[in-house]
């Protein structure tokens, strides 16, 4: 029986539908790997702990996941309705954000491992400004001054003090917050990539399925000049 639309004709191109699954389950893989970073990008931007490694690895966290998010819907639903425009959006956005992800990952990959001295330099600066927030710190992480019990401590007794009583310095335990939360974003950053890159070189292949099945459909008897194919080219 001859295809009645554009879509059954397409189904019957050998893999076509299966391809169009694994395209959309990669590209919900991708979203919520965006989900993950969004939502580690707005808790990290209202922690405290912000102020050592700053603001602008959660922002960046923020925009690249809400980017992922929007291409990956488009991608999905140029699936759904057998875009061939609707990829080629998906694609070109995609191709854009994948090098753009790459870079950031490369330059977080790159940073120096050793953040001792840029969080002795935040440390210092809340000693002599902000000591709430060292205490804030020192309660939270259970530690007491930087390097130790005796480095720019608050209170300068917090080791013996009641309610305090940490024998640690603060170092470690922020050394390790920060180490936590970069192989974090690597992760999700690296397997977000991975996924969108299979899925752009399978919307590749569904994109050329997709103009060669139009031009087969074209030639299905009864079929030209379908208003079918002015709707979905």
């Amino acid at each position: 029986m001859a295809p009645t639309t554009f879509g059954e004709y397409l189904d019957r191109i050998g893999g076509t539908s299966m391809l169009r699954i694994v395209h959309m389950v990669l590209n919900g893989i991708a979203a919520a790997a965006g989900v993950f970073l969004i939502v580690m990008g707005v808790t990290n931007l209202f922690d405290m702990f912000k102020i050592f490694g700053g603001a602008s690895l959660p922002i960046s966290s923020i925009v690249l996941g809400s980017l992922v998010v929007l291409i990956t819907t488009v991608g999905i639903v140029g699936s759904i309705k057998r875009s061939q425009q609707m990829f080629g959006t998906y694609s070109g956005l995609l191709t854009l954000l994948v090098l753009v992800q790459l870079v950031v990952l490369l330059v977080l990959w790159l940073r120096p491992h050793d953040v001792e001295a840029r969080f002795s330099d935040v440390w210092e600066g809340l000693y002599k400004n902000d000591q709430d927030t060292i205490r804030s710190i020192e309660k939270d992480l259970k530690c007491c001054g930087f390097q130790s019990p005796v480095d720019m401590a608050v209170p300068d007794n917090c080791a013996t003090k009641k309610h305090y009583g940490f024998s640690v310095g603060c170092v470690g335990p922020l050394e390790y917050q920060w180490r936590q939360r970069r192989c974090s974003a690597l992760w999700a950053g690296f397997t977000m990539v991975g996924a969108q890159i299979v899925a752009l070189l399978m919307g590749a292949e569904l994109g050329r399925r997709y103009r060669l099945a139009r031009e087969g459909y074209q030639r299905v008897p009864g079929r030209e000049g379908s208003p079918l194919l002015r709707t979905n080219a």
